[in-house]
């Protein structure tokens, strides 16, 4: 033997293309892993209900979990003077079937308070913000360690077009 052999071109072209098979089937994994945590959390339901009486009263979310684990540290989320603020709920986890009401004032320093949605945290570890308005769902990822509440100040600025921009890439988490 003279020298190095590289093979044929059929073996190298089988190489690349086993190589590229194997990495789109990782892709198609990991894609299916994400939307099978994301059905999990659009399975979380929200509304909010307004009394008649407009003074001194509250906005009553209601969070149901029909999805087939809890849900824990479910936080109201409201407009207030200082942007989106939380509202902790007293109640730790949120199990199958169950329902919870948050109370948020409708005034708050003299400033009325608009509900935005809930955040939560499933029983993976992930956090999620429901938007109530839309009931769009976003994820908070373990490897970027932004606020997902953040993401709802787009709605309060009123910028939709720059909202529906971000929108795209915020869903990638």
């Amino acid at each position: 033997m003279n020298g190095l052999e590289w093979g044929t071109v059929p073996a190298w072209l089988s190489a690349v293309l086993t190589g590229g098979s194997l990495l789109m089937g990782f892709h198609i994994l990991l894609r299916d892993r994400k939307k099978d945590e994301r059905n999990e959390a659009l399975k979380i339901v929200t509304w909010a209900e307004r009394d008649a009486n407009d003074e001194g009263s509250f906005i009553r979310i209601h969070v149901r979990n029909t999805a087939d684990r809890p849900i824990l540290y479910v936080d109201a989320l409201y407009e207030g003077a200082g942007g989106i603020e939380r509202l902790p709920s007293n109640v730790p986890m949120v199990l199958k079937d169950e329902e919870i009401t948050l109370e948020v004032p409708r005034y708050m320093n003299g400033r009325r308070t608009l509900a935005r949605g809930i955040a939560f945290q499933d029983a993976n570890g992930f956090s999620w913000v429901r938007d109530i308005a839309s009931h769009d769902v976003y994820r908070q990822s373990r490897l970027r360690r932004g606020d997902p509440t953040l993401r709802m100040l787009f709605l309060s600025f009123g910028s939709f077009r720059l909202y529906r921009s971000t929108k795209k890439r915020m869903r990638r988490a």
